[in-house]
């Protein structure tokens, strides 16, 4: 092939059969870079960047663009990025009003959905950690004639315990995966894709995501903990402004520790029902309200809640944020489930500190 030539070799079997040429399995290219990309050295006749036997692009020009798609890149700059390194750049009209043929996406598009999968297997998470948080991110077209559509990314970090019962570090994202509607059967499909059961599952109050553990791990023992954060929130959107104004209050100075401990939540509930009763602020009816639904579950989780383990949302969200700077306002280019699932398994990957463009070439 002109300007895209590979290396073969020479075979002389000693038994006497026929000498014959042939190509390793994973062949080198010899054009158009003679030297080396990274060091710029140059190359010998039988050395160059590997590829497959019948295509114009090295495994390491995929690989880079996978790595590039992953950490947010669109799959059209991304296309004329590997285009350009491969010296692969179709020719075009240059009177013509359209894009250039250079940077069609499709390219990369078709790399998400042939490579993905074996780039990512061994890579991903497949059994489920001791504790894991999970949320949710909705993504919608804001404008145009897809004007609402969308889908939603439901997503899990999660730590482990190691041999001597320490913690890892920190939280890291264990999976991430997009469906059309966030619903029991779509936590269901979430919770059911990987081995095994964490032991504790924090999450804000999502009827049907309780439902769903429920419904995949029955009676397996997970503890189903509410987001402190969410709950402290939920409270103060129930207390006067002049009362979360004052540090000094009773009720503000309890809520710094309430969740940590029997003797501080005991000090709150008596704090918000001698406000409720003197009516120095008006009546605290909704903050009553609220210890008798969600103030019991916040007091239930107290004794068992480990102050090394994960006790808030915060670490998935912070995960979905970063998503959400890649995907951008790229939300309506994702038409198709099965490669933004290959292309967030890839996200995940990068996030994780695997994705590497030269371990595929």
């Amino acid at each position: 092939m002109p300007g895209h030539r590979r290396q073969r070799w020479w075979c002389r079997p000693l038994n006497g059969d026929p000498k014959h040429r042939f190509t390793p399995v994973l062949t080198r290219q010899g054009r158009p870079h003679s030297f080396c990309v990274e060091c710029s050295t140059g190359l010998e006749p039988w050395e160059g960047q590997a590829g497959a036997r019948a295509y114009r692009f090295a495994a390491r020009e995929v690989g880079e663009a996978l790595v590039s798609v992953a950490k947010g890149t669109s799959y059209r700059a991304a296309a004329e990025v590997a285009r350009r390194k491969a010296g692969r750049v179709p020719a075009g009209d240059p009177d013509r009003r359209r894009r250039s043929p250079a940077n069609e996406g499709q390219l990369v598009a078709n790399w998400v959905d042939v490579c993905a999968g074996f780039v990512c297997a061994g890579g991903l998470p497949d059994r489920w950690p001791h504790t894991i948080a999970v949320d949710s991110q909705n993504f919608r077209v804001r404008s145009g004639p897809r004007d609402g559509a969308g889908f939603h990314v439901l997503a899990a970090v999660g730590r482990d315990k190691g041999d001597a019962a320490r913690w890892a570090p920190i939280p890291r994202v264990w999976r991430l995966e997009p469906f059309g509607h966030k619903d029991q059967a779509a936590w269901e499909a979430f919770f059911g894709a990987l081995d095994g059961a964490p032991r504790v599952i924090v999450s804000d109050a999502d009827n049907a995501l309780a439902l769903a553990i429920r419904s995949v791990f029955g009676e397996s023992g997970v503890e189903h903990r509410l987001c402190e954060w969410h709950l402290a929130r939920k409270l103060r959107y129930h207390l006067p402004e002049e009362v979360l104004a004052d540090r000094q209050h009773p009720i503000t100075s309890a809520l710094w520790d309430a969740f940590h401990s029997i003797e501080a939540w005991a000090r709150l509930e008596q704090a918000i029902q001698a406000e409720h009763r003197s009516g120095e602020h008006g009546p605290l009816t909704l903050a009553i309200k609220w210890l008798d639904t969600y103030g019991r579950i916040a007091k239930a989780q107290i004794p068992t809640r480990d102050p090394h383990g994960i006790n808030s949302t915060g670490p998935v969200e912070q995960i979905l944020r970063e998503i959400d700077r890649r995907i951008g306002e790229r939300v309506g280019s994702f038409t198709n489930r099965t490669r933004l699932s290959k292309l967030l398994d890839l996200m995940t990957l990068d996030l994780l500190g695997k994705a590497d463009g030269r371990d595929l070439g």
